[in-house]
This record gives C-alpha cells, structure tokens and sequence, in this order.
C-alpha cells in the first residue's frame, strides 16, 4: 500500500511522485480493476427488457434501422420526440453489428458508461498525479448508482458520460501545465461533449455545464475564465454536430419544435404535469445510497476537507489561478440544485455528479484512508445484516406475493444478495485490521457487485411481472403456429418491450399515454374504441392476435367473440382470432 498523505484544497493540486508498490498491492489493483471490467460487462443479458424504459429505448432504434429513416423517431410506429436521437443511433449501429438483442441494446449506453469512468480516471492522473486514478476509477465504477445506470438501459447514462466527457475536458483545458494547442483542443473536446450531450437529452447537455461554469466565475472571482473557453471555435462546433438533425427532423415535422422544446423542455421543467413531484430534500438519500459503499468514506473526507483551512489563500481578489477541485463542487452543487428546483423529479437525473464526487475522492487519495474505510465496511456489514433479516420477511409481505410461485423460487437469490454485503463488510474489516487496505477495497467491490448480479438473477426469475420476453418467446416458439405477418393488436395497454420482442409494432386500441401525439400527427394508425375493435375482429376471417389485460379478456369472453388463448402470463393474454371454419372459444383444444 501506498504510505498515507493528507491533501487540502488549497495546499497543491499538482501530479505527486508516485511509490513503488508492493507486488501485493499490484496484485490487488490488476483484481480489483479485471473485477470492474467483468461486473460492468457480464450481466447484459441476465434479464428480459424492463418496462417502459428499457423496451421504449431498444424498440425505438429497432424500428429506426427497419425503416432505414434516422432522422424521424417512431415507437411502435408512431412519431416519438420526447428525446433526441443520440441512442437511439448508437443502439441501431449495435444492432446492425452483432444483432438485435438484450445485451446489444444495452451495450452502447454500458459502454460509454464505462468509457467515462476511464475519461475520468485519466483526468485525475493529469491533474493530480497516479495515485489518484485508483480511488476515482474504483469509486466511479463500484458505486451503486453510476453502476446501476450503466446496466438499464435508458438516456441517463448516455447524457452523463457526455457531460463527463465536458467536464473532464474542460478541467483538462484548464490545467496549468497545458500547452496553448492543449488548451484549445481539450476545449473543444469539451464542446463536443456538450454537443453529443444535446443529441442525448436536449437542452439540459449545454444548460448544466453553463450554469456551473457562470457560479464558479462568481464564487471563484475568475471572470477571465471565460476568455479561455474558445467560445466561437466551440459554438460553431456544436452548431456542425447538433444543427443538422434539428433542421432535419423539423422539415420533415413541423410539429416537433412545439412538442419538443415548449413541452418537454420549458414545461417538463416548470409543470408538475408528469407527476414526479419531490420535495427539496428529494436527491439527498439517492446520493447517500447512490455512492455507497463509498458513502461514509465521502462523509469523513468532506468534513476532513471543510475542517481544514488552507495552507495558501489567493492574495489576488479576481483572477485566481483555477481551482479543478472547486469546479468539481460547484458542478456537483448547481447540478443537484437545478434538478431540485424542477417540477419533473427522478433518481437518475443526478449521475451526472458521481464523475465529480470521484474526482474529488481522488484528488484526497481517498482509499489510503483506512479509518475512512473502515467506515465503509462497518456500514456494508451493518446493511448487509439488515436485509438479510428482511429478507427472512419477504414471505409474508404482500406484494411480494402477488409475484406468485417465481418469487418463491428465487427466495435464495435474494438471501445470497443480501448475505454478499454482510459477508463482504466482515471481510474487509478483517483486512483493514491487518492493514491490507487494497484487499479491502476489493472485498467491497466484490461484495457490491455480487449484491447487484444477484439481484438481477432474481428480477430474471420474476421478470414476466416487469417483461414480455418469456410471454413473447412461449408465443413465438417453433411449435406454435405463429405467423407475425398477421395483424396484431394491443388492446387498452401498451407494454413497451412487446414490439420489441415480437420484431414487430401492433395497433394500438383504446390507450394513448405518451404515444398521443404520434397518433395526433398520423391518424389512422390506432383504434380508438374497443367497440371499434371488436366490429373489426368479427368482420374479418383471418387469422389475427390480440394482446390484453386478463380483464379485459374475461370481459370479451362473456361478449363470445371469436379467440383462443395461444399465450399468457400473470400480466397478459394473448390470443388468436379463429377463422369461421374453425372451433369457437371454449373448445377444449383451444383453451
């Protein structure tokens, strides 16, 4: 292990010499490292797409390399502007390359994930030395929250490693031992992460890093920062990456611009109109949770942090030398505050923040803080042991058995989950006692990691409550007389991941949600009543499919329209319609 030191913010945020380390301590590292690339990897395909997340996000690029148009996205057939396109282009160029499947439909987002961690992991070696790379890679990597988004698929992943890619860029420019052509290139680096960030998520990609940079002007009293920013090189760059498919697509829709901007952007963020109200409080536990294990060895370092002064104060009033370390702060604070301030609330819009809460735990060399870890260990241990005595209870809570017999099968999934973080805190505390911090480390991540691809083994157990995949794959099976060319209808619900699995979209009846204005736009592609549907399902005789609500089944049942069961699970029904040479529902061979 490295011998310990102890940094301030203001005593220096220069590279340090780097120790030799011990053939142990290298041998922890390589396996804590082959530990990060395995577990961020390997569990792709563990689990069926999750709805609506996950099957809106892979069907979207699925329908986008079917009709070969990149510019105009659809779900389930229907003009979808809720985002921009950005993943959906990497997720159809994956599907092009190795298929159309769960891991490559999460693959893009996972690995830009991953690739900001190294982005990351290289800015705190430029900017403090190789000693800091081990505590920002593990930190970022191992945290639950980073984590966890690089592994369901959705935008926010995407977003924050564009923005990491900003960040890291810009503290990259400004870095005093940058040459002038380093400068400028780092910049526009930068600008280029912003400009992909956009592409990804909208506005928000250039509105949170100018916010952060305008605070840490003020709060810095560095007003010449902004000469340094290569405002028209990085404008007219951003301009070449992101104008061209915002002409495009608002040609092609003049609708777009109303819906995308005013409603999604300027009324998503001043309405409660989505429903996803929080109070001011409401990022403080997922960033307690989210940064776990590391939680309690952030805590000691902060307070480490404020409760020492600095060595040196700036003698100067405006102008001061840049700070990365405060940049790292302020980024951390306005992001936070912004999402705060918003209307429209969710867990994720925050990851962002975990690149800078890691290059601050790396600019401290944070993982040679063995009272710090040993904090840690003690709060994976105490968790650990408190979810293995509720997951002893989960029988007899009730909506744990409404999952039915598959929850009660996967019952020692869960408890292997939970015993890893206990068995992983007492592990590390062991190691810390024998001063084997790295090993330490390791124990942790390790015990993280299995928590995590345990729980996910279970979510696969259960995932007919949260997925069509075995529902579509026990309909779709080879002795099953099941012919996707046939018209396919989706009645009163819209599960996300059905096209997805099906290679197919459906038509729509009696539901709107998010899809109604996709369906303002191109009438005629839904049914609107399910009288309507059923006036059409009697009067044609060809084979047909239907997809439905057990309810909504029993109900046409009673009505005798023409259908037989070929597939259903806890959630759904799916039937075919009989031609009128054939048995009717009730017979035997069709139920």
């Amino acid at each position: 292990m490295y011998p310990p030191i102890t940094l301030t913010p203001g005593v220096s945020e220069t590279p340090a010499a780097v120790p030799r380390a011990s053939a142990t301590s290298r041998s922890a590292m390589i396996a804590v490292l082959l530990t990060l690339l395995i577990a961020w990897f390997a569990s792709l395909e563990l689990r069926g797409l999750f709805i609506p997340d996950e099957g809106r996000y892979a069907e979207i690029p699925r329908e986008m390399l079917d009709t070969g148009d990149w510019v105009t996205p659809r779900l389930n057939g229907l003009k979808y502007f809720e985002k921009p396109p950005m993943q959906y282009w990497l997720t159809a160029a994956s599907y092009a390359v190795f298929g159309e499947d769960e891991w490559t439909a999460r693959l893009p987002s996972t690995l830009l994930g991953f690739l900001a961690m190294l982005m990351t992991a290289f800015t705190a070696r430029r900017l403090w030395g190789a000693r800091a790379v081990m505590t920002t890679l593990v930190v970022l990597g191992s945290s639950w929250a980073y984590y966890l988004s690089g592994q369901y698929l959705t935008l926010d992943i995407t977003l924050s490693a564009f923005l990491t890619f900003a960040l890291c860029g810009f503290l990259l420019a400004q870095h005093a031992g940058a040459t002038a052509a380093q400068r400028r290139a780092w910049m526009l680096f930068a600008w280029a992460g912003c400009a992909f960030a956009v592409l990804s998520k909208g506005l928000i990609g250039i509105a949170l890093p100018g916010l952060a940079l305008v605070v840490y002007s003020i709060i810095g009293l560095d007003v010449r920062l902004w000469r340094r920013l290569e405002i028209l090189r990085g404008l007219a760059l951003m301009l070449a990456i992101t104008l061209p498919w915002f002409v495009l697509v608002q040609q092609r829709n003049p609708e777009f611009f109303e819906f995308f901007f005013i409603r999604e952007h300027f009324q998503r963020f001043a309405s409660s109109t989505h429903s996803r109200l929080g109070e001011w409080w409401y990022y403080a536990p997922i960033l307690l949770v989210g940064l776990m294990p590391w939680t309690p060895l952030f805590v000691r370092q902060a307070w480490r942090a404020m409760s020492t002064p600095p060595v040196e104060m700036p003698t100067q009033l405006f102008n001061r030398p840049f700070r990365p370390t405060l940049f790292c702060v302020i980024w951390t604070i306005a992001i936070i505050a912004f999402f705060s301030v918003s209307q429209s609330k969710l867990p994720a819009y925050v990851i962002p923040v975990f690149p800078a809460l890691a290059l601050m735990l790396g600019q401290r060399v944070a993982l040679e803080d063995a009272s710090g870890l040993r904090w840690s260990a003690m709060t994976l241990t105490v968790l650990g042991a408190a979810l293995v005595a509720a997951a002893t209870q989960l029988g007899r809570w009730s909506k744990f058995a409404d999952i039915g017999a598959d929850g009660a099968i996967a019952l020692p999934v869960i408890y292997a989950a939970t015993a890893s973080l206990l068995i992983g805190g007492l592990a590390a505390l062991y190691l810390l006692r024998r001063a084997r911090a790295l090993w330490a480390v390791l124990a942790m991540v390790v015990a993280s990691f299995s928590f995590w691809t345990f729980s996910f083994l279970f979510l696969h157990v259960v995932d007919t409550t949260f997925s069509s995949e075995r529902l579509i794959e026990s309909l779709t099976d080879d002795t099953r007389p099941f012919d996707s060319d046939h018209a396919f209808y989706s009645i009163g619900q819209f599960d996300h991941s059905l096209p997805f699995y099906l290679g197919r979209t459906v038509t729509l009846v009696d539901y709107t949600g998010e899809l109604k204005t996709g369906m303002r736009a191109e009438p005629g592609k839904a049914i609107d009543t399910v009288a309507e549907f059923m006036q059409v399902w009697r009067r044609t005789n060809e084979r047909a499919y239907a997809v439905m609500r057990p309810r909504q089944f029993d109900d046409f049942e009673r009505a005798g329209l023409p259908m037989s069961i070929v597939a259903r699970d806890r959630r759904l029904v799916v039937v075919s319609r009989i031609p009128h040479d054939l048995p009717r529902l009730g017979h035997p061979e069709h139920r």
